[in-house]
């Protein structure tokens, strides 16, 4: 089963991959981080001289493709996330479930202004990744086997066991 979970910057994407690896067998289960996909630096587009981490083009969704080809046929599950998840038609069409964790923009600004792995950024900045996702990293309408989670409720955990058939 190949795993799509996408949203917003610091929605919850990656806590909820960990806690679905915690769930399954690691033996079962790889994940796949859009992060580790990332375009050479040279490459990389750019917004106003800043290197634009929010553009399909900062990614190398090619060699994401290959590792996901690569493992469907050795683990049972592949859990793809990122914040661009979903914008790669033929990642898209792998999908066998999809994942699309919502927050507000007051909770993402919160979170980002607390986030410092990639130090402070301007505020003209926070505006564009919050845009940006708007165009690259929603799910497209009429997808099937979808569960559109709240990112600032409980209970995602059974909502995510349920729809993912886990029984612990």
């Amino acid at each position: 089963m190949i795993i799509g979970i996408g949203g917003v910057s610091r929605a919850g994407k990656t806590t909820l991959a960990y806690k679905i690896r915690e769930w399954l067998s690691q033996n079962d289960m790889i994940l796949l981080h859009q992060d580790n996909f990332i375009q050479p630096l040279d490459k990389m587009p750019h917004v106003n001289d800043h290197i634009d981490w929010e553009h399909p083009g900062s990614l190398d969704f090619d060699a994401l493709l290959k590792s996901i080809s690569e493992n469907k046929g050795i683990h049972k599950y592949v859990v793809v996330e990122g914040l661009m998840a979903f914008w790669n038609p033929k990642i898209l069409a792998l999908m066998d479930k999809k994942i699309y964790i919502r927050i507000s923009k007051e909770s993402f600004f919160s979170r980002k202004t607390i986030d410092k792995r990639w130090e402070k950024e301007p505020q003209w900045y926070l505006e564009h990744i919050w845009n940006s996702h708007f165009v690259y990293g929603l799910l497209p309408h009429g997808e099937a086997n979808v569960l559109q989670l709240d990112g600032e409720s409980c209970c995602i955990d059974e909502m995510t066991k349920q729809f993912l058939g886990i029984n612990l």
